[in-house]
Formats: C-alpha cells, structure tokens, sequence
C-alpha cells in the first residue's frame, strides 16, 4: 500500500534486504513451469482447505485463546486462514504475528480487531493500487504506484484496506499457497527523498512487517540512480531482519521490464497494459475478492 514513508509494505517491511539481481535474474525466477501464451490473465482456483491447513488454522485459534487471552472474535477467520498458510502451517510464528498485529493495530485506532469485511469507509486508501493482472506464475500481482505518507488521522483506514487488500490478493488457490509477486513503481518520485515525516512511520512499518507474506518476486521499478541510492540505503538499515532467501528476490528494473515480465495483458493500463482484461475499479476488485475467500470450519 501505501504510502512513500514505507517504501513501501513489501519493499523494506516485507523484504528488507540488498537488491541483488538484475532483471535476466528475475525473468528467470518469476518463469516457473507455465508459459505465457497458456496463461489467462486473471488469477483462479477455487480455495479447498485442506485437513492439515485446517488443522493448524484450529491449533492457532487455541493458541492464541489459552496463551495470549485473545478471543477468536477478535480475528477474523478468512484472515486466520490466509495467514496460517502464508506462514507454512507454523502455529506458533502465525499466533506471534497475529499478536503483534492486533497490538500495533489498536495502537493505529482500530480497536484491537483483525475484520474479514470489506470497509466501506476504508477503501480510498486503496489509491495507490492499479488494476492488474497474474505474473507468469499464474498468481496474483501486486502493482505500486508510491503514494503519500499516511496522515495520522487516516491511521485506522489505512490499516483497513491493507488486510482488505492483502485477502483479495490471496483469494484464490494458486496464490495462497504459491505466494505473490510484487512491483513497486517509483517513477517520478525522488520526492519521497525529502518527505517531510509524519511521525508515525516507525509505527506504520511495524504493522506492514507483522503481516505474514510470502513474495516470491519483489521489484522497484523506474528509480532514477539517486533514488535507488535513496532505496538501497533504506531497506539495508532493516536487511538484518529478513531471511536470505527473500533478499534474493528482490531487483531495481525499468517499467518496462516490468511490464516484460507478466503475461500479455497483466500489466496496469497506465503503462499500456490491460489490467488483467479486468474492467473494475482496484476497490471493486478487492471487494469481489474478498466475498470469493471462504471462511474455514473451525
């Protein structure tokens, strides 16, 4: 999401590290087993739990009820399931996360509640977002384009739409467990070299760090070699944090690379894409998402 103070979500808070590789490396990460032409640009795969995922969705709930005193109708349980699986199943790391959550989430305002719904009132700060569509995996995208940092008063809906989008993206088979990839478009925005600060920013980083994610493609495109400079020195400062293997993921690339590596068609329509063929504004988008993620039987 998000605003500039974060470079955002997936880029320091998500993958905080060096930027290792150049486009070549990724082309070749990101094409997995499909080929382009057999991909629809849309993302599917109708989500079935499975019985060791549900199991360990319910080994969570209890674990987060008996040694954390928090009552399951404080986590919504489509957002239980998405960060059980993003998290591998692991109950603890995904009961620690979630705390840490609700704690950061009720020190922003939102009343210390994960919400599976879509929020109304929330869904402007889904701006930052163009439509878009699969990468070459198959999974969803996410496309960036920075935003602004986020006022105080706008804390809560901030966080909002950050769950809200962060469910729509995993709302179909292939991503949730496959993870997604993530382009962030700095083109344009040596500005957010001199942002004046808001205050909140080490704060706002900690709720992008606590949700459990699983990128599998981490790209800032468009820097200028000032503002790469700018990024690098960034995400080194938190590198010390993040597993090896998601600082491999992570390349500076051109727009235009960017737009190379999803399918014909994928790419947002701003940089002569279709946008997944999809017509919808991003809000829409994330609310049909989000009424497609099924709620497990805990």
């Amino acid at each position: 999401m998000f605003g500039y103070q974060a470079i955002p979500y997936h880029i320091i808070a998500i993958a905080y590290g060096y930027t290792v590789n150049m486009s070549e490396i990724i082309t070749e990460q990101i094409e997995v087993q499909q080929q382009e032409d057999n991909l629809d640009a849309t993302p599917g795969g109708q989500i079935v739990y499975t019985e060791d995922e549900l199991i360990a969705m319910r080994q969570v709930r209890t674990t987060l009820l008996e040694e954390h005193g928090i009552e399951e109708s404080r986590v919504g349980y489509a957002f239980l399931a998405v960060a059980t699986i993003n998290s591998k199943l692991r109950v603890e790391e995904t009961a620690t996360k979630i705390v840490k959550l609700l704690d950061i989430m009720q020190q922003l305002g939102c009343d210390g509640e994960i919400s599976d719904d879509f929020i109304t009132n929330a869904k402007h700060e889904l701006h930052p977002y163009p439509t878009v569509g699969v990468d070459k995996r198959g999974c969803s995208t996410t496309w960036i384009r920075a935003g602004s940092p986020v006022p105080k008063e706008e804390e809560r809906h901030h966080c909002q739409a950050c769950i809200m989008q962060y469910l729509a993206v995993h709302a179909d088979s292939k991503t949730l467990r496959d993870g997604v990839s993530f382009i962030l478009d700095l083109s344009g925005r040596e500005d957010v070299m001199t942002a004046e600060k808001v205050g909140n920013e080490q704060l706002i980083q900690s709720f992008y760090q606590a949700i459990p994610q699983r990128p599998q493609v981490i790209l800032i495109a468009g820097t200028s070699f000032l503002l790469r400079t700018f990024v690098n020195a960034s995400i080194y400062v938190a590198s010390v944090f993040v597993k090896a293997k998601i600082l491999e993921r992570i390349s500076f690339t051109t727009v235009e690379e960017a737009v190379e590596m999803l399918p014909e068609g994928s790419a947002p329509v701003y940089v002569g894409g279709k946008g997944g063929g999809n017509e919808q504004s991003y809000e829409d988008y994330v609310k049909e998402r989000m009424a497609q993620l099924p709620i497990p039987d805990l």
